[in-house]
């Protein structure tokens, strides 16, 4: 819980913090900048580097509502930025119902905890406004120019319609890369202030199991001794002659997603996600 006396404090990040992200791009733009010769429709999309490939598009039903704990508040936005390799920030950004922004950073942006900051209203609509078209969370990347050391990302919209969730990596659209542009300034551009507000979540069971394929010759044991900060343990090997394990994570120890997300990166994994967990019919 922060220190009242520290909540009127603002944190406005300087342009000094953009120095790291302006040497990243500049990076990736050299990596990808091959691809522009085959025609000018990649290079509206090789101005922004933190747009990647959808991966997966799901609808269910919204069911969160207003909660009577105080300091729960529903939000209709959700915009994870993963970790990567180098100094990436890495944060959680919420657009409350009434236009707030609640961000909790993990790294590389503010010092660690939950900030609040009043947002544009403008901005956030027209954001809204842009990724409304269910089309937009299902654009053909076939062609796009791949990427393959960008920090990952994940949106969440709870649309009247249904929930609608993205995540992107490696490639990326001009359409993708305006809407991550656009967050990514606000969340550079606001005045944050710390905060006892957390946002309202639907209730679920933390996921802790990851199914992974590691490459032919990589030893589990020596492997998970990378990932000892999130309680790695070893629930099984899955296949007898092939390289599938079922891994879990501590509840207490560090952000599942992140969790999944740095294996996900990992050059010794072929491929991760987590266990589905499937329930048994009652009789």
């Amino acid at each position: 819980m922060p220190d009242k006396s520290s909540q009127n404090n603002e944190y406005h990040l300087a342009n000094t913090e953009h120095s790291t992200l302006t040497l990243f791009i500049s990076r990736m733009t050299i990596k990808i900048s091959r691809f522009a010769v085959h025609g000018s429709r990649f290079s509206s999309v090789l101005i922004f580097l933190i747009v990647l490939t959808l991966t997966s598009c799901h609808s269910k039903k919204s069911t969160l509502t207003e909660s009577a704990t105080p300091g729960l508040k529903p939000w209709v936005m959700k915009y994870q930025r993963g970790p990567c390799f180098g100094q990436c920030p890495v944060y959680a950004l919420y657009f409350l119902n009434d236009s707030t922004g609640l961000v909790y950073v993990h790294a590389n942006l503010l010092e660690p905890g939950w900030y609040t900051a009043p947002l544009a209203r403008s901005a956030v609509r027209e954001i809204l406004s842009l990724v409304e078209p269910n089309s937009w969370w299902h654009e053909d990347m076939s062609g796009q120019p791949q990427i393959s050391d960008l920090p990952l990302l994940n949106l969440t919209y709870l649309h009247p319609d249904g929930t609608r969730t993205l995540t992107v990596q490696k490639q990326f659209s001009a359409s993708l890369s305006n809407v991550f542009e656009k967050l990514n300034q606000l969340v550079t551009e606001s005045k944050w202030v710390l905060t006892d507000m957390r946002p309202l979540e639907s209730p679920e069971e933390p996921k802790t199991d990851v199914i992974i394929q590691l490459k032919e010759g990589v030893d589990i044991h020596d492997w998970m001794k990378k990932y000892e900060q999130f309680g790695i343990e070893l629930k099984k090997k899955i296949a007898p002659r092939q390289q599938y394990y079922l891994v879990k994570k501590d509840p207490a120890k560090g952000d599942a997603n992140d969790f999944l997300q740095y294996i996900k990166r990992d050059e010794d994994v072929i491929g991760a996600e987590w266990e589905k967990v499937l329930e048994q019919r009652k009789p």
